[in-house]
């Protein structure tokens, strides 16, 4: 590569160097390097530079007391507080070497940063600096890859408040990795591990094959515990973890995790879980060993327009998940659910092919027959949205479907897996409104044949079902309030709705003869009237009339009351006071059972406030007709600056679904019931720099117990921060348990420890 030097000397004044314009034909820096020097002098192709030195080429800048120069080979030899910068490093020395076009070189007693471009992710702590680095001696190889002997490196700006790595000898590929032999780890310049071969990823989207590092913990169920685990970067698009970790008095627990992006539009991660457990002594009567599958997939085309989903929940037994759960929510989850579809739209149809398991447990023994499976492999349904019929206002939809259905529960003799067809026809009349009145009749059929059922001997079945219904919308009232309140325009509006719906059987008491397996399976005969009005008040900021494009408005509180009238209160003669059933026209109103067999179902009452982005409450209660609260659940958000507080409330009367309901005569608390109030409060963020935490709570009132309860403090001093946790469980008999955990997350670097970023609260 041919280069021109182009040699400025200044000696104007003594102590200064002055720019010297560059010819306009000479200024291609991809060609030239440029030297500057108080003096300089030429022997053959070397140039001997002497005082306030600079030579640039390209991006790269080197400053030095003296250096010399040949422009034939485009060595540089420099000494005397040498200082050398490009795009990707800035490092000053003793003495240098660098050759402009090889672009390598080296550096004695090196000090100075490499820029390593980081993606913030979730949780992970993160800073602006650079990745500092000081040694005996820095070999630039290339561009992004340097080699440091006797080598300190860190991303903080004091080394007397943060972390350091001293290595023998250290590779840094920068956005990559950093390899090191010999290192030790120092935290406020107290070294706490020692480390053969380590290899850290400085990538923004760190992926190195190696072990991570080990990490400790306790807890009282488990005791002492020590894991270790081995990272596996496949390819690009894939890798795996795999992982121990023993528990002293309770076992050996394994773990994995598999992660693949097999091209842009699709992703697949998959967890395992499994313990071993050998508890002897107090843990003997509470053992619980298992496995845990948990898996998701999505692609969005498999071929032939279709897109696949996945989602895989699998455990081996409730204890084992009430056991070794690491959260609240999971551990007392019964249910167990396994799908899988592939599905193509096609305009107005669709075309889907479903798989199915779920497996809700019963109770925590682990013995055989101990829950209730329901299977649906394979499922086909085939299915047209609202069509309009030529010009008319009238529209037509479709569903059908060809399912294997199959339910397993104890004292259920029926057959293990059988077909369910289905065909649901339905037709709109979409009206002009009238009067500012909207009326919507609906008239559908449904016929669905059963290879299987309850009735004598379990033989086939056909239930055909009627539908019609008509949907009434009167005209809403509205009002704008004249004068603005906080800056604000508000307007009111006030809307109802009234559906009646009439469901008659072709054979009514062939519905007693159903097997549930899902939706499908609950239609009942009701002749019901439903009603509802939802208040609304709405705001938006005041602008001037004559402004164009007025702001978006919002809700600021909306308040909705439903109920509904069932002239038939048996849903055909299907009630049977003495057993429980789940009906759709029950449900389809309030998720919460309530007594059945009257003709006013219970009145639901929907309350949300939202002042402004930072607070929302949303207030919902189901009262009884004849008087009293049968559930009753709140959820709130509030933040304030750096604090925040979410509650979640709910209080559900066990005795509402009995047919004489008993009815609160004095407090509420007092109610045969289950009460669970959640509540998580926070203070302060991650990636901000000073003290942090937060608080959650899951507390049953009528158990007088807290379930769980999780204390999470951060102290993050810019560079580095530590991480300190307690958790408490108490599930019953099962899980009385306390833990400790504690990490160090190095920023831009990763979390070290047993208390892993996606576990925070905040």
């Amino acid at each position: 590569m041919p280069i021109l030097v182009l040699v400025f000397l200044a000696a104007q004044k003594p102590g200064e160097a002055q720019q010297v314009e560059i010819p306009p034909e000479l200024r291609d820096l991809q060609t030239t390097v440029g030297v500057r020097a108080a003096s300089q002098e030429k022997n053959g192709t070397t140039y001997i530079l002497r005082g306030q030195v600079e030579v640039v080429f390209r991006d790269m800048k080197l400053t030095a007391d003296e250096a010399s120069f040949d422009e034939t080979s485009g060595d540089v030899r420099a000494k005397g507080q040498v200082t050398f910068s490009d795009a990707t490093s800035r490092l000053d020395a003793d003495e240098a070497y660098y050759n402009v076009k090889a672009g390598t070189g080296w550096f004695t007693n090196g000090r100075g940063s490499l820029k390593a471009k980081i993606t913030p992710r979730r949780r992970m702590l993160v800073t602006e600096n650079p990745f500092y680095i000081s040694a005996a001696r820095v070999e630039r190889r290339s561009e992004t890859l340097f080699v440091a002997d006797r080598a300190r490196m860190t991303t903080c700006e004091c080394e007397k408040t943060g972390w350091t790595i001293s290595a023998r000898r250290a590779r840094i590929e920068v956005g990559d990795k950093v390899s090191t032999q010999g290192a030790v780890f120092r935290l406020l310049r107290v070294p706490l591990l020692y480390v053969p071969v380590t290899v850290n990823s400085i990538a923004p989207r760190p992926r190195k094959t190696g072990f991570l590092l080990p990490h400790i913990g306790n807890s009282s169920q488990k005791g002492f515990i020590l894991g270790a685990g081995f990272y596996w970067a496949i390819n690009p698009s894939a890798d795996l973890r795999v992982g121990l970790e023993n528990y002293s008095i309770r076992g050996v627990a394994r773990n994995g995790q598999f992660r693949a992006q097999p091209t842009t539009t699709s992703e697949i991660s998959a967890e395992y879980a499994g313990v071993n457990d050998k508890g002897s002594g107090p843990n003997r009567e509470t053992r619980a060993p298992g496995q845990s599958v948990r898996a998701t997939g999505e692609a969005q085309d498999i071929g032939y327009g279709f897109r696949g989903v996945v989602d895989v929940d699998y455990i081996t037994s409730l204890a084992y998940r009430e056991t070794w759960s690491g959260n609240f929510t999971e551990a007392v989850s019964a249910e167990a659910r396994q799908t899988g579809f592939v599905t193509r739209d096609s305009g107005p149809y669709s075309l889907n092919l479903f798989v199915s398991r779920y497996q809700n447990f019963l109770t925590a023994e682990q013995r055989p027959g101990n829950s209730v499976i329901i299977r649906e492999t394979p499922s086909l349904s085939f299915s047209g949205l609202d069509q309009q019929v030529g010009k008319s206002p009238l529209f037509f939809a479709f569903d059908f479907s060809a399912t294997g259905v199959g339910r397993t529960e104890p004292n259920l003799p029926i057959a293990r897996l059988a077909e369910r067809i289905d065909f649901h026809p339905e037709a709109v009349l979409r009206t002009k409104p009238m009067w500012g009145f909207h009326i919507t009749p609906t008239a559908a059929v449904r016929a669905t044949h059963y290879g299987t059922s309850l009735a004598q001997g379990g033989g086939s079945l056909a239930r055909l079902l009627g539908e019609f219904s008509v949907d009434i919308r009167p005209p809403s009232f509205e009002k704008v309030l004249r004068q603005p309140h906080w800056g604000q325009r508000l307007k009111h509006v006030v809307e109802a709705d009234v559906q009646y719906r009439l469901v008659r059987a072709h054979d009514p008491e062939s519905l007693l003869d159903v097997v549930r397996y899902d939706e499908t399976d609950i239609l009942a005969e009701t002749n019901e009237l439903e009603f509802s009005v939802t208040n609304s008040l709405l705001m938006r900021k005041d602008v001037p009339d004559a402004q164009g494009e007025k702001p978006q408005a919002r809700a600021l509180v909306s308040w909705r009351v439903s109920q509904k009238y069932y002239f038939d209160p048996t849903f055909g003669g299907a009630l049977d006071p003495g057993r429980r059933r789940v009906f759709e026209p029950t449900i389809s109103l309030t998720g919460f059972s309530f007594a059945q067999g009257r003709r006013l179902s219970p009145l639901v009452s929907v309350l949300k406030i939202s002042p402004n982005s930072n607070y929302d409450t949303e207030l919902r209660a189901d009262f009884s007709p004849y008087g009293g609260i049968l559930n009753a659940g709140i959820t709130s958000h509030v933040r304030s600056g750096p604090v925040g507080l979410s509650l979640t409330d709910f209080f559900i009367n066990r005795t509402a679904g009995l047919s004489t309901p008993v009815l609160p005569s004095g407090p509420v608390s007092q109610l045969p019931s289950f009460h669970l109030l959640r509540a998580v409060a926070t203070f302060g963020e991650v990636n901000r720099k000073g003290l942090s935490g937060a608080f959650g709570m899951d507390f049953n009132f009528t158990q007088r117990v807290a379930h769980q309860a999780v204390s999470q403090v951060s102290y993050n001093l810019g560079c580095f921060a530590v991480d300190f946790e307690f958790r408490r469980f108490a599930l019953g008999d099962v899980r009385r348990e306390n833990q400790f955990r504690v990490a160090v997350s190095l920023a831009n670097i990763g979390t070290f420890g047993n208390l892993k970023p996606r576990e925070k609260l905040y």
